[in-house]
């Protein structure tokens, strides 16, 4: 008969190729955020307490028959009080950097506070809080003739 062998079989290396170990460099914008230093946390909590005072300071300065009206953002803020000199209004208006301007205007009649109100650039800012403001303008007027 036929003197065939048969073939042998080994058993086959690894099917994972082992490469040298290669270490990913790591990207400064993946690593953590560093920490605040103290020059940035002490100016960080003087904003927030600034803001917080900015807020007592006005419930303050709000007697009984005095009106405040504010922007949606508190940009611009508006504190009316019928005098017996007429409609004191201060207006103030504050920037994100902390900038504040503030104007103080007496109208003794009606017809000075239309004038000023048709010159406001704040009507086109802000319709609402701008009606508001005549609203509450002509209110204290009624209340003092």
């Amino acid at each position: 008969m036929n003197n065939l062998q048969l073939p042998e079989v080994t058993p086959s290396a690894s099917a994972v190729v082992t490469r040298r170990s290669v270490k990913r460099r790591v990207d400064p914008i993946d690593a953590l955020a560093r920490p605040l230093g103290s020059k940035r946390l002490a100016l960080i909590a003087k904003r927030t307490n600034a803001a917080a005072s900015t807020s007592d300071r006005n419930a303050v300065r709000i007697a009984a028959g005095d009106t405040l009206l504010a922007s949606h953002d508190g940009t611009v803020t508006f504190l009316l009080r019928a005098t017996c000199y007429g409609l004191l209004m201060e207006r103030t208006q504050r920037q994100a950097s902390g900038m504040r301007l503030v104007q103080t205007m007496v109208f003794h009649d009606v017809k000075s506070f239309d004038l000023w109100c048709a010159v406001e650039p704040l009507r086109f800012d802000d319709g609402l809080l701008f009606n508001k403001l005549e609203r509450e303008g002509h209110a204290a007027f009624a209340i003092h003739v």
